[in-house]
């Protein structure tokens, strides 16, 4: 089949279309059809978008668009388009389409991982890793919220443990568990949490119990093609809010810089995703890999992710000049020497209330520093309710720093990480006795 036929699979959606994050995927997606002649069929899900001027000039650059109603006539579209085009790749960004993603793999015949569910089930990750190379294991227990026992907890997995969905989205519900009564709160708080889980599609709510492992935060993103082979890109160092005095496991920044890559050697690095790739059986997919290593110089898993981490098409094409897609066309890529220092940082809540603003004056002075090169909020979030990631809450968007020179972006980034918990206005909810319940007052946030 000549190389012009060949076609890679996405599968969005329309808010997702709407983003900023889209922007980086459609870039990526022209430079794959220019150099290598792949069409990139876009799926998603509802009835025609609207913007038809922006359909007909992307379709120049080998890039179509097709809607669909319901899973099986997604899967019966993609058959039909893989009449025309061999399709060399179905991918996802989104962690909640990830079945969805493999549905579309088995009916066009591509293999799948050993177990697809590998990625939706944290259980099943610890449990594969583990059974596998109990040296890349780590200590865990699984359970309802109610039937999780302190005792049989203190006793196999000891303080501290980590608390968190089996089928989490994006951090939340993770919590750090100190004592007896860090559990009790955690688990009397649950239900109000799994409320705000469900609205984003996870309805599951077993949990899982896990040691707590010291030490530095990665995450790297692979492809690991049909027969498990890994092609890899260059590690991302990982900052956590409670690595700047929240009480809160969101990644509050990505950082891609010259002192991250020699932090620890690539050859070691590359063992340990092999080793782990081998453990889970993994095949044909993208996969966003979230690293510690401890105290001990070890490497140990966090989570395993069936897609290409949030942003990382970006990072890696600004710090590398990697386009993460080629990876799936072209098993001799590698990324290259590091050309830009690039630092993210996600806006979070630090604490739970209504959002009145943003910072603007703030914002402002973050805008002209020297490296800053966009900075990015979500309107829609003032006036609602917002929180921590482990209340299920989500971030409201991202400041971007960039430049060969590490002091300047290091710079730039200690002022930002200085005042983070001055970025957003916050009316705090106060609690009014008489009625024993919380009350939204005009309390504002210095």
């Amino acid at each position: 089949m000549p190389q012009s036929q060949k076609a890679i699979i996405h599968i969005l959606t329309k808010i997702r279309m709407k983003s900023d994050l889209f922007g980086a995927e459609i870039d990526s997606m022209e430079e794959i059809s220019e150099k290598y002649w792949v069409k990139n069929i876009i799926f998603y899900k509802g009835e025609q978008i609207e913007y038809i001027e922006l359909v007909a000039k992307l379709e120049k650059f080998g890039i179509v668009f097709c809607n669909y109603s319901n899973k099986e006539e997604l899967k019966e579209k993609a058959l039909e388009y893989s009449k025309e085009y061999e399709i060399i790749n179905v991918s996802s960004p989104m962690e909640l389409l990830v079945n969805v993603m493999n549905e579309v793999k088995e009916v066009l015949g591509h293999p799948l991982s050993d177990d697809p569910d590998v990625f939706r089930d944290k259980y099943l990750q610890r449990q594969m890793i583990r059974d596998h190379n109990p040296e890349l294991g780590i200590k865990y227990v699984q359970g309802a919220p109610e039937d999780l026992q302190i005792e049989e907890l203190e006793e196999k997995v000891g303080y501290p443990f980590i608390i968190k969905p089996v089928d989490g989205v994006q951090s939340s519900g993770v919590g750090k568990i100190n004592n007896r009564e860090d559990f009790e709160e955690y688990i009397s708080h649950y239900e109000v949490f799994h409320e705000r889980l469900k609205s984003r599609g996870v309805d599951n709510k077993m949990l899982i119990v896990e040691e707590y492992i010291d030490g530095k935060m990665y995450s790297v993103d692979y492809y690991v093609d049909f027969e498990g082979n890994v092609l890899m890109s260059k590690p991302v160092k990982v900052k956590l809010g409670v690595d700047i005095g929240v009480d809160d496991y969101c990644n509050i920044a990505r950082i891609c810089t010259e002192k991250t890559q020699n932090e620890f050697k690539w050859k070691r690095l590359k063992t340990f995703i092999n080793s782990t790739v081998k453990a889970t059986g993994i095949r044909n997919t993208f996969v966003h890999h979230e690293i510690k290593i401890n105290s001990k110089g070890e490497f140990k898993t966090i989570e395993l992710n069936g897609r290409i981490g949030g942003w990382r098409l970006e990072v890696m094409k600004k710090a590398f000049d990697l386009n993460l897609y080629e990876l799936t066309v072209n098993s001799e890529t590698k990324p290259g020497i590091l050309k830009q220092n690039n630092i993210a940082v996600n806006i979070y809540a630090t604490e739970s209330g209504i959002l009145t603003e943003f910072n603007e004056k703030l914002l402002e002075k973050i805008s002209k520093r020297e490296t800053t090169y966009e900075v990015e909020t979500d309107e829609s979030a003032v006036g609602k309710e917002i929180g921590l990631t482990k209340d299920g809450f989500v971030k409201v968007w991202v400041i971007k720093l960039q430049d060969k020179d590490y002091a300047k972006v290091r710079k730039d980034f200690l002022y930002i990480m200085k005042n983070y918990k001055k970025l957003l206005d916050i009316e705090l909810p106060v609690i009014d006795n008489s009625k024993r319940k919380p009350a939204f007052e005009a309390v504002k946030h210095s």
